[in-house]
């Protein structure tokens, strides 16, 4: 690799629909977001948890003798978790090693940017010893940007930017909230210690109707039949006790709201984030928007806007 110090932004994510169905190959719909994860590489070594995806991503590299690189990671959110910060962190630094390589061998730059199937087969081999094995719906989503529709046993990805309205979403953070955040790596050893996914059949069942009907409303651009999705995802988890008190309490805060058409949760538990499907055009946007903070969570998208994948620097 050159001698300059090369910078790697990739985008969070946010989960739309998609939630435990995606673990056991269900499709899901996953928006890449701003602010962007960054990484700045280095020469000499970092440290980073062995257990992690970029910990485990580094033992590979040394095993597989990749030149020995050190990463900078800047977090926009500071720590506070659920919009992908594991998977962005896995992604921006196979996309350095990718380069390194080539650049060792060549001198010479990627000439195409790289396939999201090579990080995603990577991040699932080393993630294969964990109780449930993430998706990498995330890391597919960061990777390729835009809001992507990912079906994991069919290993298909397409966008779905075009066509529907995004505009009237509106994406709120709730990890800063105290006890919110749900550590996903524990939350999913004690799902599969109580039998997910094989005792949920019938759970699973509604969830991939339910994604199917929201797919559905966006290919004919019907922000009240999503509106409705979301709800029904939300309701069903509910019952399945798969979701915090504090993100149903906020969902039925904010759905009786004028204007408002859906509301849901996402990440685990549905703890991360608040996703509010809005009357396109309602006067009642800001009201919405008040509410919302006036109960602690943090506006991240006025709309969802087209956000691209990850990108590549001279520092």
């Amino acid at each position: 690799m050159p001698n300059e110090i090369k910078s790697y932004s990739v985008a969070g994510k946010v989960i739309l629909l998609g939630e435990y169905a995606v673990l056991t190959g269900l499709p899901a719909l996953v928006a890449a977001i701003p602010p962007r994860f960054q990484l700045r590489v280095g020469k000499s070594r970092s440290a980073e948890h062995p257990k992690s995806p970029i910990g485990r991503l580094k033992e590979w590299a040394e095993k597989e003798h990749w030149p020995e690189l050190s990463f900078n990671f800047l977090d926009p959110y500071k720590g506070t978790g659920g919009f992908g910060a594991s998977t962005a962190q896995f992604a921006l630094a196979y996309r350095a090693y990718m380069e390194a390589i080539k650049s060792a061998g060549s001198g010479g730059e990627l000439a195409e940017p790289l396939n999201w199937k090579s990080p995603l087969a990577l991040y699932r081999q080393l993630m294969s010893d964990e109780s449930l094995v993430p998706s990498g719906a995330d890391l597919v989503a960061q990777w390729e940007g835009g809001i992507v529709h990912f079906n994991p046993k069919a290993l298909s990805c397409s966008d779905l930017s075009t066509g529907f309205d995004w505009s009237c979403l509106l994406v709120f953070s709730a990890t800063r909230l105290q006890g919110r955040k749900v550590p996903t790596h524990e939350h999913l050893e004690r799902l599969s210690k109580q039998g997910f996914p094989n005792g949920a059949s019938e759970l699973l069942k509604s969830l991939a109707q339910i994604t199917d009907e929201g797919f559905s409303a966006i290919r004919g651009n019907d922000p009240v039949k999503f509106g409705k999705a979301l709800d029904a995802y939300a309701d069903t988890l509910h019952r399945a006790d798969l979701e915090v008190t504090g993100a149903f309490e906020d969902r039925m805060a904010l759905r009786q709201l004028p204007g408002v058409l859906g509301v849901k949760g996402a990440g685990a538990l549905l703890s991360d984030a608040l996703i509010i499907v809005m009357e396109p055009g309602s006067s009642k946007r800001e009201d919405v928007i008040i509410k919302a903070q006036q109960r602690g969570l943090v506006l991240i998208g006025n709309g969802i806007q087209q956000e691209a994948g990850i990108k590549a620097s001279l520092g």
